[in-house]
């Protein structure tokens, strides 16, 4: 009985530790207890819980795999050295020199390759000192550039990576002042960003307006086409009717600009209604001269004058207008009948 329970004892000595390490896979953010069985390779058995789970051991993180190979690797020589080697590959630089040093202590006869470790990894985590004081100034983190350089020089002097260090340290003021700047090139671009962002929540409510005014004007020299094919095609109803209320809309849209110009304060406005005046202004004498004309063509001469002379009111100097009261006055009959198709008068 009693050796009975003694080989049992034996036998879980030689499954593998009984304590449960805190852990953590690189696929899950919080750390577990586990406890490791064996391993083979790169091939990891460990207990989670009552369940009994295997993966590849570098899918823990390398702190985490260090610490359950090193629970199941034995206080002799080659087998620390091993584990060193398996620290230093994984950039754990303190516990690599630690195993190495603890198997020359076991076996004299290792001492090179220990110390071919120990080398390795000073130039290995002198290179990652000088990569993170790089990472820091990248960040414009200057002050954590300094400590890792006067950590690369003080622990790896006339390394490499400590000279190259000592040559960036010395232009580190300098640095730390061009950062600072760009820094403050980076705060005044936000807060311009900012300004103008107001800026264009104040003013859009008249950009709108104003784009408004932009698609009538649009839309109504399409209208004015049309109007101009409706009375070619025998529609003049329609389309005189058309050109006259064309004539009325871009009239309230000169108004309403000449009313409204104290509120264009923002930058490009006053510019923008002027094209849309200038727009709306050659709408208006466009729309004259196709209703005058139409009126000509009708022989209705005292409407088609009076329409060309409002037309020329505006623009005296449209050369189609001239010509055309030119020739309306040429044959111009007192007694011409109207057709019921007048323009507005002056004050509409």
């Amino acid at each position: 009985m009693r050796l009975t329970f003694m080989l049992a004892l034996i036998c879980l000595a030689l499954a593998g530790p009984l304590w449960a390490l805190k852990v953590t896979l690189k696929s899950e953010e919080k750390p577990f207890e586990a406890t490791p069985l064996k391993i083979e390779g790169h091939t990891l058995t460990y207990k989670r819980g009552s369940k009994e789970l295997t993966c590849a051991i570098d899918d823990f993180v390398a702190e985490s795999a260090f610490e359950l190979k090193r629970a199941l690797t034995s206080r002799a020589a080659a087998p620390l050295l091993d584990l060193a080697r398996f620290a230093l590959h994984r950039d754990l630089f303190t516990p690599a020199r630690e195993c190495a040093k603890e198997a020359q202590s076991l076996d004299a006869g290792l001492a090179g390759d220990c110390a071919q470790v120990a080398a390795l990894c000073d130039t290995l985590e002198s290179e990652a000192l000088f990569v993170q004081a790089n990472t820091c100034l990248d960040a414009a983190d200057v002050e954590g550039a300094r400590a890792r350089l006067n950590a690369l020089l003080s622990r790896f002097a006339g390394s490499s990576a400590a000279r190259r260090g000592e040559a960036l340290l010395s232009t580190l003021d300098q640095l730390a002042a061009e950062l600072k700047q760009k820094a403050q090139e980076e705060e005044a671009r936000k807060a311009q960003e900012q300004a103008d962002a107001e800026v264009r929540k104040k003013r859009q409510p008249i950009d709108d307006w104003l784009q408004e005014f932009d698609t009538q004007l649009n839309r109504d020299e399409q209208r004015l086409r049309d109007a101009d094919a409706d009375a070619n095609a025998g529609r003049t109803g329609k389309g005189l009717t058309a050109m006259e209320e064309i004539v009325n809309a871009s009239q309230k849209v000169r108004d309403a600009l000449a009313k409204n110009a104290h509120v264009l304060q923002y930058d490009g406005q006053v510019l923008r209604a002027k094209d849309i005046d200038d727009r709306a202004k050659k709408l208006i004498v466009d729309s004259y001269e196709r209703w005058a004309s139409h009126l000509f063509a009708m022989k209705n001469f005292a409407l088609a004058g009076k329409t060309c002379e409002r037309a020329l009111e505006i623009d005296p100097r449209d050369r189609r207008l001239l010509a055309l009261k030119v020739d309306i006055d040429e044959v111009y009959d007192k007694k011409s009948v109207l057709d019921g198709v007048t323009p507005p008068d002056k004050d509409d």
